[in-house]
């Protein structure tokens, strides 16, 4: 619904009573100059944000809010009033009313603030606190006419009627210990009974947690949480044995899949099939060798070993090589299969980016796949 054209939004939702809940955050209100009863008789209706609202150019918001009965939180922080020649009533019979936020530019005039009809009450700013636990600066409070028009704008609550004075350990159950108890950080001990918030579950070596915080009540003389901590032991990792016929020697190589690979088994240091693989990529540097029975595999990775028969070993090391007087040298794939299609001619130069090791024997690569026999070429310059 495009609405920023419209500058009437008198009793748009006058007595809609079965209203509990209202998104407003999409409309558009910039040139609205009229918000009179806009939300008269909502009377079901717990919690406003109008934070989106553009109030700029309004001048009447008499009864916006009366007769929101059921309404506890109302955010007015992004609302300027500035421009407002009359607020009679817009509060009338909000008796629920136990949050209120205001803006830099919520301001009212002395009669304004007489007619707005906002019940009254002792309010208290929640400080460093939130607003379900307040930590107010006065907390002697100010009256609902003040509140209106005050400079300390922010958050306000209603006072709550009791202070808290008891311990601030929090005793949980737990399927661990029968006596837990929480100490409660300064920044969160409660000033007031009824005060909620949330608190951090301690951790124990060994266990995992299945939740990271309660939440506590502040109760007459005590703090209570109705939520239970279950902790859980972490299995024992399996230690990993190397089997009798198996060896582990140092190596320092990269390894790279053969190119017809789109991927390779993974195993571990006992030679079981890992769940997950080893895909294309630049390069593995590789600084074991494992041989289990007749097969040997490379480190690549924490537990990960892959099987010689699916890489080939090489260094980055450049080279530049010259072929020698032969009609055609051939050329091998990373399996020293030879290319049948192409070779290199006599006395030519060659760049050449990896010095490989193929079924024992050194190679050059002079092209992705392509390698020629470190026999068959001179270095020219490394």
């Amino acid at each position: 619904m495009d609405t920023s054209q419209v500058t009437n939004m008198s009793r748009m939702f006058l007595n809609c009573r079965s209203l509990k809940s209202l998104d407003l955050s999409d409309l558009d209100t910039s040139k609205v100059e009229d918000m009179s009863n806009m939300f008269n008789g909502c009377s079901n209706l717990k919690a406003l944000d109008l934070t989106k609202f553009d109030t700029s150019q309004v001048t009447d918001m008499d009864g916006m809010f009366a007769g929101c009965e059921s309404l506890e939180e109302l955010d007015l922080s992004t609302f300027d009033t500035r421009n407002v020649k009359s607020m009679k009533n817009v509060f009338e019979s909000v008796d629920a009313l136990k949050t209120l936020k205001l803006g830099k530019n919520f301001v009212t005039s002395k009669d304004q603030k007489n007619d707005s009809k906002l019940i009254e009450k002792t309010w208290i700013n929640i400080g460093k606190g939130t607003v379900n636990n307040p930590k107010p600066e006065n907390k002697m409070g100010i009256s609902s006419s003040d509140l209106l028009s005050c400079e300390n704008k922010g958050e306000w609550v209603v006072k709550p009627m009791e202070e808290y004075h008891g311990p601030y350990i929090v005793q949980v159950t737990n399927n661990l210990d029968d006596n837990l108890g929480i100490v409660v950080p300064k920044k969160l001990q409660p000033e007031y009974v009824g005060s909620t918030f949330d608190l951090v579950v301690p951790e124990r070596t060994g266990y995992t947690v299945d939740k990271k915080t309660i939440s506590v009540m502040t109760l007459k003389n005590r703090l209570s949480s109705v939520d239970t901590v279950t902790y859980t032991p972490i299995p024992e990792k399996k230690k990993t044995v190397l089997k009798t016929d198996s060896s582990v020697s140092e190596n320092n190589n990269y390894v790279a899949l053969h190119s017809d690979l789109k991927n390779a088994k993974l195993y571990d240091v006992s030679g079981q099939v890992r769940k997950h693989v080893l895909s294309q990529g630049d390069g593995w540097l590789s600084d074991k060798i494992l041989k289990i029975s007749n097969n040997k595999y490379y480190h690549v990775a924490g537990d990960d070993w892959v099987k010689s028969d699916d890489v080939y070993l090489y260094k980055d090391v450049k080279n530049r090589v010259k072929t020698k007087d032969v009609l055609m040298t051939t050329l091998v794939d990373s399996h020293a299969r030879e290319i049948s299609n192409r070779g290199l001619g006599a006395l030519s130069t060659w760049d050449t980016d990896e010095v490989a090791i193929i079924k024992g024997h050194r190679y050059y690569r002079v092209s992705h796949n392509e390698f020629i026999d470190s026999d068959k070429v001179d270095i020219v310059r490394s």
